[in-house]
């Protein structure tokens, strides 16, 4: 009979733990960046996100292909629609990207000129 009411009391100290702790946290300090996170200054980035900027723009470099191996890997006829409709989407004329991708049938190319476009 104690055993059983130690290992209720247990149980019940190990279900309420969590929401105690929760309940504990103070709330983030808001230093009048969006979101109440405290990283500084409005367009500040931390050692931490500069470093991981750096990484991630030097792994795609890295990464990138070659026109060459896009040739061989795709065919000369995408790569140049790709590059024609990366020279649309330079101009501004998104419009016209989409229509020519989806002309040519490359349904997952007109997606990424729409998202791309949006994001301008």
């Amino acid at each position: 009979m104690i055993c059983k009411a130690i290992l209720s009391g247990a149980l019940a100290l190990a279900l309420l733990t969590p929401a105690a702790a929760l309940a504990q946290q103070s709330p983030p300090a808001n230093n009048g960046s969006s979101g109440g996170v405290g990283v500084g200054a409005y367009g500040r980035m931390t050692e931490q996100q500069e470093g991981w900027r750096f990484e991630s723009e030097e792994m795609r470099r890295r990464n990138s292909m070659t026109p060459e191996e896009a040739e061989a890997e795709y065919g000369p006829e995408r790569v140049e629609l790709a590059n024609r409709v990366q020279a649309l989407i330079d101009a501004g004329k998104c419009r016209e990207a989409r229509a020519m991708a989806n002309d040519a049938g490359e349904r997952l190319m007109a997606l990424r000129i729409r998202q791309t476009c949006r994001a301008r």
